[in-house]
């Protein structure tokens, strides 16, 4: 019981559940006791004026005119008894047309109010000035005489008595009220926690969740309708981090196994070096392993790369200097790169190095795989896009899913690189909301476009 009401003041989902709960317990049970006491006052006021008419009836029929004129209440003994008692709960007079009294029950010289007009209201309340008692009554008119009958109830009547005892129940009663509503508060702290458990037990396994168990997913079964999405929510992200996590220790695996055969090769050549003649041939493989931890570094650049609001690229201006930066590598190789297409600004949302990385792996990939005596098209598109064409042999169908994919060389041995210049590609592409596809150009070879997503931004003069 005590952890109840501990739990109802702190910031848990059940205690503002319970709260709020019994805010709205607490003002409808209000409301109900303001509609109770409304309904109460509207039903009491009614029984006494009624009570009041049948009075006025009781005394009118039981008062008689003598020869000379002059009324005269003849009682029974039992009415005689309720209208003579010293306390005066009950009283009657016997007004003539001017409000003079002619008669009444305790010798009363003075109306309680005066004749109504015809029309006007005939209940009244009013104080007797001779005995300060606050009255209430009616006044009503005698049969066809000119006279009127006046009957009122004081505050010892029994009416009064039985609203004295409803206002000392209510206040005697406090006590069980409160226990009441500490009752109420209690099974409703209950009851929200055992509604509320299943999410406690959901906590529970997700605090379970560790990297040693990624594979784990919270149960979707038996579950309340609002808090399935959030469980739906909460495992598509376990999914997706189980996904990267896996793809991060292959990465690792991978990255060991390409650094450590040119590292292992690079030990045995240093380690039977005969002459500076074989120096060239280390320095070689010394630059083969500086690009391969430079393609890394990039990777894990790509992988953290968030786009600010409003950053912006000209796609032209990138293809340009990709195609100059290349043009040396491409002569070496007795190859040529021609840049085509818009020859205009092409203005896209992007970052302009990234970019630049994507297209220049591209580039790279084309020129690779391009004959001798051939030229690598770099074609920039008015739609956001930029397609890099070669002679080459082309991709194969089953092999276009793979060659995105890190480490992936669909020709060991033939060409040099660690088969990471493609997958940095498509996750430039992929941060910039983008794609990258590969087709085949008709009468020629491999054909990647990257592919940027919506218009291009509308450039200030």
């Amino acid at each position: 019981m005590t952890r109840i009401f501990r739990d109802f003041w702190d910031s848990s989902l059940t205690a503002r559940l319970t709260r709020r709960v019994l805010v709205i317990v607490a003002a409808t049970f209000l409301l109900l006791l303001a509609i109770l006491k409304i309904q109460y006052l509207m039903e009491r006021d009614s029984l006494r004026d009624a009570t009041l008419q049948m009075q006025a009836y009781d005394i009118s029929s039981r008062t008689i005119v003598d020869e000379s004129g002059a009324p005269k209440v003849v009682l029974p003994e039992g009415l005689h008894a309720a209208y003579s008692r010293p306390d005066r709960p009950y009283v009657y007079l016997i007004l003539d047309g001017e409000g003079r009294v002619l008669a009444s029950s305790h010798g009363m010289e003075e109306p309680l109010a005066p004749v109504p007009a015809q029309g006007e209201d005939p209940l009244f309340r009013n104080v007797d000035l001779s005995t300060g008692i606050d009255y209430y009554g009616i006044t009503v008119p005698l049969g066809n005489t000119p006279f009127h009958v006046q009957v009122a109830q004081g505050p010892a009547h029994s009416d009064v008595l039985e609203d004295s005892l409803i206002e000392e129940f209510l206040e005697h009663s406090w006590p069980f009220l409160l226990a009441l509503a500490l009752g109420i508060s209690a099974v409703t702290v209950w009851t929200v926690r055992q509604s509320l458990a299943p999410v406690r037990r959901l906590s529970y396994m997700a605090r379970n969740i560790g990297p040693a168990s990624l594979d784990r997913r919270l149960p979707e079964d038996n579950l309340p309708s609002e808090i399935t999405p959030l469980v739906h929510a909460v495992n598509t992200s376990l999914q997706r981090i189980e996904s990267g996590y896996r793809r991060e220790r292959e990465f690792t695996a991978n990255a060991a196994h390409e650094l450590r055969t040119p590292l292992a090769v690079l030990k045995a050549n240093i380690e039977t070096l005969s002459s500076l003649e074989e120096v060239p041939q280390l320095i070689d493989e010394l630059g083969d392993i500086e690009r391969l931890v430079t393609q890394l570094l990039r990777l894990a650049q790509v992988d953290n790369l968030v786009l600010r609001p409003g950053e912006e690229a000209d796609l032209h201006a990138v293809a340009l200097a990709v195609a100059q930066q290349l043009a040396s590598m491409a002569l070496a190789s007795g190859k040529s790169i021609e840049l085509t297409g818009e020859q205009g600004r092409v203005p896209v949302r992007g970052h302009a190095d990234f970019l630049a990385l994507a297209l220049r792996n591209l580039v790279e990939n084309a020129l690779a795989h391009a004959p001798r005596s051939t030229s690598v098209e770099i074609r920039v598109g008015a739609d956001a896009s930029v397609s890099v064409i070669d002679e080459g042999p082309g991709v194969s169908q089953g092999d276009t899913a793979r060659i995105f994919e890190r480490f992936v060389r669909v020709k060991p041995g033939a060409y040099k690189g660690a088969g990471l210049g493609l997958s940095i590609a498509q996750r430039v592409a992929a941060a910039h909301g983008g794609s990258i596809s590969v087709g085949r150009e008709p009468g020629r070879g491999a054909v990647f476009t990257l592919k940027l997503p919506g218009d291009p931004p509308v450039s200030a003069p």
